[in-house]
């Protein structure tokens, strides 16, 4: 296979995966439901074990991850996402997926270390501070004044972070890249299309609000509300993969 580039997409495409998205969901509602009711009780399962359960999942969501990607690709194909699909990646690229979730693991590292170590007392500080007060008020002031820089060095960490495994999880399934090459490819991916990422970004924000609000207006359905929109971003998350690496090829998906 020739090496994949990514193509920058016009900045209304960020609407289009989120269209496209919608429509991928509808497609297969009951097995969309199924998926996330799995993998919803694998989250419930790993937060019975305090050590072991968190690291197990964050070395795992790359797979899962990627079995949905699978399932995605099956909805292209006229078929319905199926709870095999969501097992595939276990199956398929299981050892570069994990090696993904490692990656994952090192960047929550990264960014506890640099809240504690950064500004872990001034945190405390902050907590102990009493709202009693023009001099109180001052201090709180530039306590937070003072834990601006660590702010914008969490953010800018976390989004590199976010850009890095955009697009890795789909690129591991589809292609034989290295963990290396997929998430270099995924920053790549995401730094040529910041327009459509901000304009998805702030659609999905909107979105987002709205379900929050319908889910308190409307509790009877705010299961439904939830799973619709989670199942609403991993689809997106494909939309926006087969865009920007149209030339990437697909190779036969069986659950």
């Amino acid at each position: 296979m020739p090496p994949l580039t990514p193509r920058q997409v016009p900045p209304w495409h960020g609407a289009l995966w989120i269209r496209q998205g919608a429509y991928a969901v509808l497609q297969s509602p009951i097995g969309w439901m199924t998926s996330l009711a799995l993998w919803f009780a694998f989250i419930l399962v790993c937060s019975l074990f305090p050590m072991l359960g968190p690291v197990f999942f964050s070395l795992s969501l790359p797979a899962l991850f990627a079995g949905m990607m699978a399932g995605c690709a099956a909805i292209e194909k006229g078929r319905s996402l199926r709870i095999p699909h969501l097992l595939s990646g276990f199956k398929s690229s299981s050892r570069r997926l994990f090696q993904l979730g490692m990656v994952n693991i090192a960047g929550e590292t990264l960014l506890t270390l640099v809240l504690v170590l950064w500004g872990g007392q001034q945190m405390i500080d902050l907590q102990n501070l009493s709202l009693d007060g023009a001099e109180n008020l001052e201090q709180l002031r530039a306590a937070l004044f003072s834990l601006t820089p660590l702010f914008i060095t969490l953010v800018l960490l976390q989004v590199a972070l976010l850009m890095m495994g955009w697009f890795a999880p789909a690129l591991l399934r589809f292609t034989d890249l290295s963990t290396l090459e997929a998430l270099t490819l995924s920053t790549r991916g995401c730094l040529v299309n910041l327009p459509a990422f901000l304009l998805f970004t702030l659609i999905m924000g909107i979105l987002l609000t709205v379900a929050t609000f319908l889910s308190f207006a409307l509790p009877w359905i705010s299961g439904l509300i939830g799973f619709f929109i989670v199942a609403l971003i991993i689809a997106s998350v494909y939309a926006s993969y087969r865009d920007v690496f149209h030339e990437a090829p697909l190779p036969p998906v069986t659950p």
